[in-house]
């Protein structure tokens, strides 16, 4: 405990002396008969507990008191006034500045020990509380951080769970579309072999008249048959199986489109968060990725890419496949909400760096805020207004950079739109 006494005359000064050495051993302290050096000592000697004489020349203890309780720093030093006179008023002003008890002089002993002991105490708890508050504020902040992790990790959870859900709906509604499409499958090559025998039977009877009419004299009856013979021709070969087998085949294409969304679909939506043992070529699943979007893709923005032959790495197929397929979507919903009168462009691009298979995704969209750029990638964090955000920017954040040991970033485009970098570890 530091002690500073205070007092413009040199025996006062004397005796606290001798009672604080007397009394309280361990404490250090510090004389000053000059109360303009007392501002000076206080903030350089870090005092406790302050001894002040109210009546000084030059500048009174009242005033000085006045002066300390002004400034943040010094409010909770003890301040015990030391006085001769028994004036109330001088007192209650005293203690309405900022004073926390008196001693009057001349000193008692059992007094002086009583209120050192007292203010001593009051500083240490003071100092204590100080302290404890200190703690309650860093642990406050710890608390915040913890909170702000929690809720991030309950937006994991929650939107790891929809897309599990989404994905297994997605996986049931594939199976689903793949029973009936392999029945058509089925279906159409009976019709083509049934198509052949009808070709065959109905050619059988061409020749089955031309032989009939070598054999008849009879005019009229040739008529006849020559008539029956150029319908028949005319109307079953030309405009019925030759229809058919024209229809079979865009059958055949339509059927054999949708069977490979359907597949892409399958390999997009199985997803398992804890499986990164899966290996893919990125320039094969970005062509199922563009095959599932196509529909919606092709009324808003015209796609293009340039994708050489990666070679293959490990990562969560389903879960990369997602990645690209949000951000193709957001840059889609962002022209499309820009202006739909104009057909927008998204561009894919690949290429390869010494560890990684890289592939660069742009659109000439909006774009994003400049003062955006450093939050895109953080939770609940949207520019879609009253649109929910997909898969979202954060968990195709977590799913790049920490599931994958990879790298996700954005960049504004120099006209307009934005550009999204995923590379992948080979």
């Amino acid at each position: 405990m530091r002690v500073l006494v205070v007092d413009d005359d040199r025996l006062n000064l004397k005796v606290a002396d001798g009672f604080l050495k007397n009394y309280f051993e361990d404490y250090d302290v510090i004389l000053c008969q000059e109360p303009t050096k007392v501002m000076h000592l206080l903030e350089t000697e870090n005092i406790d507990i302050l001894l002040l004489d109210i009546i000084m020349p030059e500048l009174s203890g009242v005033d000085l008191l006045r002066q300390i309780r002004n400034i943040e720093g010094y409010r909770d030093i003890q301040v015990i006034m030391l006085t001769s006179l028994d004036d109330s008023e001088s007192f209650k002003t005293c203690f309405e500045l900022g004073a926390n008890d008196y001693i009057v002089k001349p000193i008692d002993t059992t007094q002086f020990q009583a209120r050192l002991n007292a203010a001593a105490k009051a500083r240490n708890n003071t100092r204590m509380l100080r302290e404890m508050l200190e703690t309650m504020k860093q642990q406050n902040v710890e608390l915040k951080t913890v909170n702000s992790l929690l809720k991030d990790t309950q937006f994991h959870l929650i939107q790891s769970g929809k897309m599990a859900a989404i994905g297994e709906l997605a996986t049931g509604v594939a199976h689903d579309i793949t029973r009936p499409i392999g029945t058509a499958f089925n279906h159409l090559e009976e019709l083509i072999d049934d198509n052949k025998t009808l070709k065959e039977y109905l050619n059988l009877n061409a020749n089955f008249l031309e032989e009939i009419a070598k054999r008849i004299d009879d005019q009229q009856t040739l008529a006849l048959i020559e008539a029956v013979k150029k319908n028949y021709v005319q109307l079953s070969v030309a405009n019925t199986t030759e229809s058919i087998d024209c229809k079979i085949n865009v059958l055949q294409k339509e059927l054999t489109n949708v069977s490979e969304i359907v597949q892409s679909l399958l390999n997009l939506s199985w997803i398992n968060p804890q499986d990164n043992s899966g290996r893919c070529r990125l320039d094969k699943l970005i062509e199922q990725v563009l095959l599932v979007i196509r529909n919606e893709a092709s009324k808003v923005v015209e796609i293009t890419k340039e994708m050489p032959a990666f070679p293959e790495i490990s990562c969560n197929t389903g879960e990369i496949g997602q990645v690209i397929l949000n951000i193709i979507i957001n840059a889609i919903q962002a022209i499309k909400n820009e202006d739909k009168e104009r057909r927008g462009h998204v561009h894919l691009i690949g290429y390869e760096e010494e560890q990684y298979v890289c592939v660069r995704i742009s659109d000439d969209g909006p774009g994003i805020p400049e003062e955006n750029l450093d939050k895109i990638f953080n939770p609940f964090y949207t520019c879609k207004e009253g649109q929910g955000t997909g898969l979202g920017l954060s968990i195709s954040y977590d799913i790049i950079v920490n599931k994958h040991r990879g790298i996700l970033y954005v960049e504004r485009e120099r006209e307009r739109g934005a550009s999204f970098t995923i590379k992948l570890p080979k």
